[in-house]
């Protein structure tokens, strides 16, 4: 399981450095599928607060994942996306608390229509934003699509993918 609150963790410490991607030339990347389309979907400018009220998937993603693409083939960075298999099993109050999450997330969606219909948008944009029910096994097959138009390498764990990603090393 990684270690949640990792990245802040150590960005409070100023234990991270930004380095130029040239550093990274003529070298093959392993890369958290499940967290590279999180960070894109939680962050500008790929991010879409109305997700929730319009559905379907963020037209923003594919474009979004060229470039990235785009800016690893200039300096010859091969990547390679490990996505999540089988996880492990739910145990039964973490079953309950996806459930209660789950009906949390209807009635803000009930309450943003309703500021959004009486007038209320900015109230109503917040509230969509929070809510998109969109989980990441949901974008796999607009990034899968890409990957396999580009031909670039992508892989299944059997179970999770930062276990797999160790072998790498």
């Amino acid at each position: 399981m990684p270690i949640k609150h990792l990245d802040s963790y150590l960005s409070e410490r100023k234990h991270v450095q930004t380095q130029p991607l040239s550093v990274l030339s003529d070298s093959r990347l392993g890369i958290d599928a499940s967290h590279y389309l999180t960070t894109l979907m939680e962050n500008a400018p790929s991010k879409e607060p109305l997700l929730a009220a319009t559905g379907g998937l963020p037209l923003a993603l594919s474009t979004r994942i060229e470039a990235d693409l785009r800016a690893l083939e200039k300096y010859r960075i091969k990547p390679v996306f490990v996505f999540n298999g089988l996880l492990p099993s739910r145990r039964p109050k973490q079953h309950q608390q996806h459930q209660f999450e789950q009906t949390e997330a209807c009635k803000d969606r009930r309450e943003a229509w309703s500021k959004y219909e009486a007038g209320q948008e900015d109230a109503a944009t917040k509230l969509f934003e929070t809510r998109s029910n969109l989980h990441t096994w949901d974008l796999w097959k607009i990034a899968l699509r890409i990957f396999k138009h580009r031909n670039v390498e992508f892989i299944v764990a059997p179970y999770v993918a930062w276990a797999q990603r160790c072998l790498f090393f």
